[in-house]
């Protein structure tokens, strides 16, 4: 008989863990609430107006894979159902919960009132439609200086049809290394973008953000991407979690509540902590807790998960970008690679993800950590 496995959520970790389980004794239904799969690292490209940022979930799911449109709701790990948030049930053997994250609008006062974000598939659409609705020159402040604040703040200032503040709490791009993070603070200048650093937002009003030390700025429009946040969903099924909700694993990716339940991607809390949410992480972990399952459904031990980061990649509009070259163990090394070559680079990672990595047609290629 078929080992039935449920994939809940269809992200870059699902999507990569039912390319993994294409196997002849395995039933995969993968649970997602929308038939697109959603390319989170295009969102900013999607608020900007250059790219969809989607694409059918059918061009990259397995044609064995039954794709059911709902949310989960809750999942019973001892009676091995989900429920959904439509009513009626799926049962499994096995699950992998791929639930992703999604950005907080609620750690700065008035910011759930005012601000955007681009976190999600709707929350960037909304975000555009916010753009649009904005006079020529108006002002766009960014709150947030990681990888996406970053994108955000380039891909914007190259339209130059409006003035663009990032506003940071510590260091611009602090996970690249110091030259990486000169790099990009002079391309932003460049492009007309204000940087501020080290600079603490307390509030979020309807025209301006009002910064910790009583400086106030105007903002025509707000857009927050300073925190990410994994869903309730383990939490509220019982299901033991770590910091922040995430569901907590072992470094086989199989949960501390259920042998039966292998967590993958953003949403997972690994061992003593959890790895860099980014789609560099998400597809190898993908492809090993289905490698995990597989294990488990022929009776075999599951190997632990060995994290193997080469690098970090970040665009700065359509004409340059930065790669850090990275140590295994996410630490920037001196290598980096900026503008043109860099775009090159990061466009071409951008393509391999859906060309390469999640294509279903390419069962021999598989990226994976082991």
């Amino acid at each position: 008989m078929s080992a039935k496995v449920v994939i809940v959520g269809a992200g870059y970790a699902g999507v990569s863990a039912a390319k993994r389980l294409a196997r002849d004794d395995v039933e995969v239904t993968v649970v997602n609430p929308r038939p697109d799969f959603v390319e989170r690292i295009r969102l900013h490209q999607l608020m900007a107006g250059n790219h969809p940022a989607t694409r059918p979930l059918a061009s990259l799911l397995p044609r064995s894979t039954a794709l059911v449109r709902d949310s989960a709701r809750t999942i019973d790990a001892d009676r091995k159902k989900v429920e959904l948030g439509g009513g009626g049930t799926v049962d499994y053997d096995y699950l992998i919960y791929a639930a992703g994250s999604r950005s907080r609008l609620d750690l700065v006062p008035g910011a759930s009132e005012h601000a955007v974000n681009v976190g999600g598939l709707q929350d960037a659409i909304t975000a555009r439609k916010r753009l649009d609705g904005l006079p020529r020159g108006s002002s766009v402040t960014i709150i947030g200086g990681g990888l996406t604040g970053v994108e955000l703040a380039a891909e914007l200032a190259e339209l130059r049809t409006h003035r663009v503040h990032l506003v940071t709490g510590g260091a611009i791009a602090a996970s690249v290394g110091e030259g990486g993070r000169r790099y990009i603070r002079r391309h932003l200048a460049a492009l007309g973008a204000e940087v501020t650093e080290d600079a603490a937002v307390a509030e979020v009003q309807a025209a301006k953000v009002v910064l910790a030390d009583g400086r106030v700025l105007r903002s025509d429009l707000a857009v927050m991407t300073a925190a990410f946040e994994t869903p309730a969903l383990a939490r509220d099924s019982g299901l033991r979690v770590g910091f922040g909700g995430a569901l907590a694993v072992d470094r086989t990716l199989v949960s501390a509540s259920s042998p039966a339940i292998v967590g993958a991607g953003d949403a997972s809390w690994i061992g003593a902590g959890p790895l860099r949410m980014s789609c560099q992480a998400a597809i190898p972990l993908g492809a090993h807790a289905a490698q995990t399952v597989l294990h488990l459904i022929d009776g075999t031990e599951p190997r632990p998960v060995r994290p193997k980061f080469t690098s970090q990649c970040v665009s700065l509009g359509r004409r340059s970008a930065l790669w850090q070259r990275t140590r295994l163990s996410d630490e920037p090394a001196s290598l980096i690679v900026t503008g043109r070559a860099g775009a090159l680079i990061k466009e071409q990672i951008c393509r391999s993800t859906l060309r390469l990595a999640l294509n279903p047609r390419l069962t021999r290629l598989s990226y994976g950590w082991t």
